[in-house]
């Protein structure tokens, strides 16, 4: 089984397994990897960052498809 991480824009990071089931979530990345080393005995296959450009946009996204 292979692992991955999901790093999130909150800080908080996930391990994943290979079917894309979350095994756990985690304050940060570094916990989340030592705990995909310590249990899973593995390293993570990779680290994939997560980014909601929508969610930290100061601007309303949707009023710019809004006819004037």
């Amino acid at each position: 089984m292979q692992y991955s991480i999901r790093e999130w824009d909150n800080g908080k990071a996930s391990l994943v397994a290979e079917d894309g089931h979350v095994l756990s979530t985690f304050d940060n990345t570094d916990d989340a990897i030592f705990a995909c080393v310590k249990d899973c005995r593995t390293v993570p296959l990779f680290i994939a960052s997560h980014y909601c450009y929508l969610g930290s946009s100061p601007m309303d996204w949707e009023s710019q498809f809004l006819a004037a």
